[in-house]
């Protein structure tokens, strides 16, 4: 399994609506934060979160993908 690309330092913050989302764990996706398949396609041996939104909400969604709650971030781009 590859470590996961850092897709941004920081997160996407976004508004969202009920729904299932994927979340990209990976960081290849070019649909960030959502997953397009990248992790099938490069064999990345990771694979999306898969999550339900019940509600509308705000999301701040990982953009390192090194957070230890994903798909949230918890601040560990501050790390990097």
């Amino acid at each position: 399994m590859m470590e996961p690309k850092i897709a941004k330092k920081g997160p996407y913050v976004m508004e969202m609506q009920p729904g299932k989302y994927s979340w990209c764990s990976c960081g290849e996706s070019a649909t960030q934060p959502f997953c397009d398949g990248a992790h099938e396609r490069l064999d990345t041996g990771l694979t999306p979160v898969e999550m339900e939104i019940k509600s509308p909400k705000t999301v701040a969604w990982c953009g390192c993908k090194r957070t230890a709650k994903p798909p949230y971030c918890d601040g560990a781009h501050n790390k990097l």
